[in-house]
């Protein structure tokens, strides 16, 4: 907030109009309570390279990688929750053990690709790291996602992101933006259908709770009101495809722990626990971590952090 109206003099309406619910769609928190290396962060990301949607959905990032490794011949076992990681002492391998003891798999080297509180938890067990399990739970930031399908075209046919600009989110108008991921790519809905997505503020979303009609309800009325000549459709025919409300979407890095680091993300080789550089541990070699929490709280701080770590595993697997 300090650094839009002292360094660049924005005036109060372009802020309430626009900075605030764009850049609450990003950060998923007041502007007080957001970085100003963040928005230096996001806006270059946004000046230098284009925004886009996967061709079949962000689960072909994951596809794509995975089809990769097949082909080179690794095995990928998914759905095992991970309880505990051991060091071998007679070989210097990691032992891993599902929670379900039915698997056990030993390695040279292991990546936590993990949120900070799943990370703390498998490391607690290594010696100098035990202190991680009576750790408290760090803050996260949460967001409402609403998603509907509907016949016909879209009331709008541009590939731009819609703010609610009225200066303020009411419990009667809780939608801070909108957008229509089918105009941006046609794959998102089966043909001549379109898809909506709404997104609605963490405050928002707790006032709803346990009243989700109602929610829908007032979502419809104020996409009616925004798109007049669609109304009678956003009411009555438009489909609630699902309602989301995301507790742990990112976690929060102004004045906690982990600040964001924007100039590469943290060595994935030790782990920080505070700011300072006499807050960081060495990790066991051979373990890694990677994850948002590693740089910056976004998709482009999870893959950062997760090539930085890949390669570093890469390079102790050929020792």
């Amino acid at each position: 907030m300090t650094c839009l109206k002292k360094r660049y003099n924005f005036s109060d309406k372009m802020i309430d109009e626009f900075f605030d619910p764009f850049l609450q769609g990003i950060y998923l928190a007041p502007l007080e309570e957001q970085s100003s290396k963040m928005f230096h962060f996001v806006l270059k990301m946004f000046i230098q390279g284009s925004v886009s949607l996967p061709q079949n959905g962000i689960g072909a990032v994951a596809d794509q990688l995975s089809e990769k490794l097949r082909e080179v011949g690794v095995d990928i076992r998914m759905n095992r929750t991970v309880d505990k990681i051991l060091i071998e002492r007679s070989d210097d391998r990691f032992l891993i053990k599902t929670l379900d003891k039915k698997c056990l798999i030993r390695a040279k080297a292991v990546i936590l690709a993990t949120d900070k509180q799943v990370a703390n938890k498998l490391m607690s067990g290594f010696e100098r790291f035990n202190f991680l399990a009576e750790l408290p739970k760090e803050a996260q930031r949460s967001v409402g996602c609403i998603y509907y399908t509907f016949e016909g075209k879209e009331p709008v046919t541009d590939p731009i992101l819609i703010l609610n600009g009225v200066g303020s989110i009411s419990s009667n108008d809780p939608v801070n933006n909108v957008c229509f991921p089918s105009v941006v790519n046609p794959f998102c809905a089966p043909t001549g259908y379109g898809l909506c997505c709404v997104s609605v503020r963490s405050e928002t979303m707790k006032k709803y709770e346990g009243r989700e009609e109602h929610l829908d309800a007032d979502v419809r009325t104020q996409l009616a009101n925004w798109f007049p000549n669609d109304a009678e459709d956003i009411k009555k025919r438009w489909n609630l495809k699902k309602m989301y409300f995301i507790k742990n979407a990112q976690p929060v890095q102004l004045n906690g722990l982990l600040p964001a680091n924007v100039f590469g993300g943290r060595d994935c080789r030790a782990f920080t626990s505070g700011a300072g550089s006499e807050d960081t541990i060495s990790l066991p070699d051979g373990l890694f971590l990677c994850g948002d929490h590693m740089a910056t709280s976004s998709l482009n701080g999870a893959l950062e952090s997760g090539v930085n770590a890949g390669l570093a595993a890469a390079s102790q697997v050929k020792k």
